[in-house]
């Protein structure tokens, strides 16, 4: 599985000639036990859930053979399953590597803040090397019912390899702070899966709602 981090390709949604994020994509659909891995890699996001690039349909490269290993034990294991309390779902994977050099910072999450429009959502971190920053943070997006920027924290720290975050997407919003290197002269990475389950059918909400 690490090692397919190596051969992911640039992300082509970057904007300003950006080369900070590399990665790959995969949608399936279970029903208990069975994990049907789509054809269709069409990815749409409300413009309101990410302003960095939200708004219209992006496309991206398939996930390779580990990353859909991975996704799959993820997607069985107990302890996800008991979170969903469903067994008819659909799954969005995105398997991530962020970069940052001396000349180019890495962002993990260039929209910040923020919801990304599903039922629950896993963040995996597989590894990380000479990297500064890349702290998680996972706050309440409400404070008494209404939507506030004041929420109380809920995680902050820099996920260890082999970490899994599960999240309430409609409770909380999350970020990472961006990445630098610790030792000049070499990349900094940060390598994860991030699982978006999507039971309810809101499915990165609708076009209405952008």
């Amino acid at each position: 599985m690490i090692e397919s981090y190596a051969e992911l390709p640039l992300d082509q949604f970057l904007k300003d000639g950006d080369r900070f994020r590399y990665r790959a994509f995969g949608r399936a659909a279970i029903k208990g036990d069975s994990i049907e891995w789509l054809t269709d890699l069409s990815f749409f996001q409300a413009k309101k859930i990410n302003n960095y690039a939200g708004g219209f349909t992006r496309q991206a490269i398939p996930l390779g053979p580990a990353a859909q290993e991975f996704t799959e034990r993820l997607v069985l294991d107990p302890r996800t399953r008991e979170l969903l309390n469903a067994e008819e779902f659909e799954i969005n994977c995105h398997q991530i590597r962020i970069v940052a050099t001396d000349d180019e910072v890495g962002l993990p999450v260039p929209e910040g803040f923020h919801r990304d429009g599903y039922d629950l959502v896993s963040a995996t971190c597989i590894a990380h090397d000479n990297m500064s920053g890349g702290i998680s943070l996972v706050r309440e997006a409400k404070v008494d019912g209404v939507e506030s920027d004041e929420g109380d924290m809920l995680f902050e720290r820099v996920m260890a390899p082999g970490e899994t975050l599960y999240f309430a997407d409609e409770h909380v919003v999350h970020y990472v702070t961006p990445i630098t290197p610790k030792v000049p002269g070499r990349p900094a990475y940060r390598d994860v899966v991030v699982t978006t389950y999507d039971v309810s059918g809101r499915g990165g909400l609708a076009d209405d709602e952008c």
